[in-house]
């Protein structure tokens, strides 16, 4: 009965408490947050029929005459209605995007979230330009793979493992796009968001430290950036907001890390 009594006794846990759904999503960097909890309305939204599909895609006509300018956002984080590829695109934005934001490079406010904020303003203009010269409805896995990309780029060899097969973190959009082919998918969008990816950390990061480059930076996050960021973090202000050289600002490679895609389980077995 004592014994009894004393598992009787134990707190229940509650909302808050270490571990918990509230703690986890409190944790998550405002961006990702955003990216995350957009993608996961869309995709509500469509699952049960409350918006058509046509009114979040990128429709050039119904910007210009009608001003539905939503469209210029919602057209990447349109993933479509829940399902299994609906999940994997969700999880992987979220992977990418919170590893990034946490560890971006510094572009000019300190290697924060205004510096993520920066690359997805930069990387969505860039995208929508070749939406509307290509007529591109979607441009949700671009963007995708430019924050794959830049992560990639940020940190080459913290070491990944999906599925059994180990590799450095550089070779992760290639590996992705490995996986498209072989499912039978398009890689279009994909390299896409590599080659803006790619434009954007060329002129952030290679050019500037080019020898005989004397221009400056020419993706420096702005002030209005730093200031929204500030905004929403409460008021506080990042001191670092110049650029770091690139050998003072490599981070540390993160040995073991590996995409959680479950235990697992073989097939056929009971």
């Amino acid at each position: 009965l004592g014994k009894d009594q004393k598992i009787m006794r134990r707190p229940v846990g509650q909302v808050g408490d270490g571990g918990s759904f509230q703690d986890w999503f409190n944790e998550i960097p405002l961006i990702t947050k955003v990216m995350l909890v957009s993608t996961l309305l869309s995709g509500a939204l469509l699952s049960f029929g409350w918006v058509n599909a046509m009114k979040l895609v990128l429709i050039w006509p119904m910007i210009t005459s009608k001003f539905e300018i939503w469209r210029l956002f919602t057209c990447f984080i349109y993933a479509g209605p829940f399902s299994f590829n609906f999940a994997m695109h969700t999880y992987v934005l979220y992977e990418n995007c919170r590893r990034y934001e946490m560890n971006p490079f510094n572009t000019g406010a300190g290697g924060n979230s205004a510096d993520f904020l920066w690359l997805l303003l930069v990387s969505m203009s860039a995208l929508l330009l070749v939406g509307y010269s290509f007529e591109m409805l979607v441009l949700s896995e671009s963007i995708l793979y430019v924050v794959m990309y830049m992560w990639s780029r940020r940190e080459p060899d913290a070491q990944l493992n999906i599925f059994g097969f180990k590799f450095k973190a550089l070779y992760l959009p290639w590996v992705y796009i490995a996986i498209r082919l072989v499912m039978g998918g398009s890689v279009t969008e994909p390299l896409l968001g590599i080659g803006v990816g790619h434009g954007f950390y060329f002129l952030s990061e290679v050019l500037p430290h080019t020898e005989g480059y004397h221009l400056g930076p020419l993706l420096r996050t702005p002030g209005f950036c730093v200031d929204l960021m500030t905004y929403c973090s409460g008021g506080y202000r990042p001191v670092n907001t110049s650029f770091t050289p690139r050998e003072q600002e490599r981070p540390v490679p993160q040995q073991g890390q590996r995409y959680q895609w479950g235990r697992g389980r073989t097939l056929g077995a009971s």
